[in-house]
């Protein structure tokens, strides 16, 4: 089991964002996570990256607790978060900002000499595998044939995908999509779904929370969804789109009952 979730709860004073949640993520799977505004996916996310410090539970990541653990930290071990809005240097080219998210490669192969080879003037003598992977990681994206492009030019599907360059480009065994398909058109979802489908191919995990379910229920493995805070059911998305409490989150009383 790669990542275990025990009793993981948050709390903002009196509110209570994320109540009592456990579940597992196990390898190569894909895991999405449904529910409305508010119920508490984005912070479940934040957790488990280390941007957020639980109020109680654990964190288990191949049996180690990595509850309470800097962001950074957490994804030097392999787990590594997208933001539903990437944070980019838009004066920066698309291949410019993808390199810069290679230090924690770079880390583990050059320690602090690898400061040089993220500066974009220092292109000409840059480690040869960020080179090999950026030009890998960057096609997967769909982001090969606008490499040179300044970052402010991107559409917002370009962007998003940027973001999970930046996110591959960090070498993750889990790899966290905090609303990937969020303001996107079909044709956009369509190209984000062909990347998602090689990442599989590729056996990487992933772990999904998104608003569209109907790009979840044709993505995901295995799904949970989260009612203000709490898990409310588990299972196959379909076994988790048709259970009653879900359709009430989603829907209403009257909808769950009919």
């Amino acid at each position: 089991m790669l990542l275990e979730i025990q009793n993981l709860t948050r709390r903002f004073g009196g509110l209570v964002a994320v109540s009592d949640v456990s579940f597992r993520i196990g390898e190569h799977e894909i895991l999405g996570i449904f529910g409305p505004n508010g119920s508490g996916k984005t912070t479940l996310l934040n957790l488990i990256s280390g941007i957020m410090r639980p109020t109680s539970g654990r964190i288990l990541w191949k049996s180690r607790d990595i509850q309470g653990w800097r962001p950074d930290r957490v994804a030097a071990v392999g787990v590594v978060k997208t933001f539903q809005n990437p944070k980019l240097f838009l004066e920066l080219t698309v291949r410019e900002n993808a390199a810069i998210a290679s230090h924690l490669m770079l880390r583990h192969q050059l320690g602090t000499r690898r400061i040089a080879e993220l500066l974009p003037w220092c292109a000409s003598r840059r480690h040869p595998d960020v080179d090999a992977r950026l030009d890998r990681v960057l096609a997967l994206c769909r982001l090969d044939g606008m490499s040179d492009q300044l970052a402010a030019g991107l559409s917002y599907g370009q962007e998003k995908m940027l973001g999970v360059a930046m996110a591959m480009m960090c070498e993750p065994e889990l790899l966290l999509l905090d609303e990937p398909a969020s303001g996107l058109g079909d044709a956009e979802i369509a190209n984000l779904e062909a990347v998602l489908a090689d990442l599989r191919a590729m056996r990487t995990t992933l772990c999904i929370i998104d608003h569209k379910v109907d790009f979840l229920r044709r993505t995901a493995d295995r799904a949970l969804a989260l009612q203000q805070g709490v898990k409310i059911a588990e299972g196959t998305p379909d076994e988790v789109l048709h259970n009653p409490r879900v359709i009430e989150a989603y829907l209403g009383r009257p909808h769950a009952r009919a």
